[in-house]
């Protein structure tokens, strides 16, 4: 790593919010030839529904996504799956399962096509050890991820299950590129109601019952497997009182 990127990432970290997403670094990086030299590959494309690790395989990759959804689930005592989170933009998978030299502990599969970077286990280990920018980067990731956590907490005890919805959606909305949903204008997610009902904690029962709120039907079709928002930057930008 040359000097000059070392200081300007040590710049970057300094100048982060808590709530910031584990980009800029990263930008960085995969815009040098540093990153093929510390053993990431180049951008690779999945379509929906590609398993990029199974549930209990040995950890032996850290994948970042660029862009899209990869869907964290295991399977419960049951033999039924179990939605665990929804990882976005800028996220590491698997980083600590390999620090831990463990199993993955969940299965990741891409729930919207996706651009990822992978590395071995190995290599990021090798490049963690040597390189305090990226431990710096993989502490402060580690702690929003234990952040996330306790906003999920508060967010289950204070927010309505309609109010989840609304926040739940909006923020994948802005993880995507807003010049492309104004193309589009619509956002499809290949989610089950079953699925988004385990995600904001809910009955499926209930969840159909909050999807006949007139103000949500103008924006949200749910089928069967598909949840369909037309006119995603709308729908951002709406106030729950606006009609």
């Amino acid at each position: 790593m040359t000097v000059h990127r070392e200081r300007r990432i040590s710049e970057i970290s300094a100048g982060l919010k808590p709530g910031d997403p584990a980009t800029d670094y990263f930008q960085l990086l995969f815009s040098t030839s540093d990153a093929e030299r510390y053993g990431w590959s180049p951008l690779h494309t999945y379509p929906s529904g590609v398993e990029l690790y199974r549930q209990n395989d040995p950890a032996s990759h850290i994948y970042f996504i660029e862009r899209g959804i990869v869907k964290i689930s295991c399977i419960g005592p049951g033999g039924e799956e179990v939605i665990i989170s929804l990882r976005r933009r800028n996220w590491l998978l698997g980083a600590t399962q390999v620090i831990v030299d463990k199993a993955y502990l969940a299965t990741a599969t891409t729930l919207t096509p996706c651009s990822l970077r992978c590395i071995s286990a190995r290599s990021f280990m090798a490049q963690l050890t040597s390189d305090s920018a990226l431990s710096m980067e993989l502490n402060r990731v580690l702690s929003l991820e234990v952040r996330r956590n306790v906003e999920k907490i508060i967010t289950l005890e204070c927010m309505s299950a309609t109010e989840r919805l609304r926040s739940f959606l909006c923020e994948l909305i802005s993880y995507e590129d807003m010049d492309d949903l104004q193309k589009k204008g619509r956002l499809e997610l290949p989610l089950a109601i079953s699925d988004l009902a385990e995600i904001l904690a809910v009955t499926p029962q209930h969840l159909y019952r909050i999807l006949k709120d007139p103000e949500l039907r103008v924006h949200l079709k749910q089928s069967k497997k598909i949840l369909s928002i037309d006119d995603p930057l709308t729908f951002l930008h709406k106030q729950p009182s606006e009609g």
